[in-house]
């Protein structure tokens, strides 16, 4: 049982950006302005309109890599960055808003934060059970 317990906690990992940009993917697709209404989403928290574009491909290829275990490590640096930037703007948030609204994304700020540990804790200590990257460390040691 151990060892399905790493991949497992990678799956999970990943899930949180894959349903998340699925999710916001088809909000953008599904609704007039869609795009326009993400961008104002994200700028709301302080976040310039570029960073949009970058959000769904960071997600997108960063949780699919992270799922199959391809590039684990530089996966999970990726998505680091990209958790503890939001993390920064949701605590930006929190400070401009009023007693008792700013506790909503204070609350996502840290919930953000904790997921940056785990990504830092994976890492340090990449899954290769059941992962992409197993098999390509197999094929240089032979």
């Amino acid at each position: 049982m151990n060892k399905f317990l790493p991949a497992i906690g990678r799956v999970f990992i990943a899930q949180i950006f894959l349903v998340s940009i699925l999710i916001s993917l088809n909000g953008i697709m599904n609704t007039p302005d869609g795009y326009i209404a993400y961008q104002n989403g994200l700028m709301s928290h302080g976040l310039p309109g570029i960073f949009a574009p970058i959000s769904v491909i960071v997600q997108l290829l960063g949780g699919l890599a992270l799922f199959v275990g391809f590039k684990t490590r530089l996966s999970a640096l990726i998505l680091t960055i990209y958790t503890f930037i939001n993390a920064l703007s949701y605590l930006y948030t929190a400070t401009i808003l009023p007693f008792p609204v700013y506790l909503i994304p204070l609350q996502q700020a840290l919930q953000y934060i904790a997921i940056t540990g785990g990504l830092i804790i994976l890492m340090q200590n990449p899954v290769t059970t059941f992962a992409l990257d197993n098999v390509t460390n197999t094929k240089k040691r032979k």
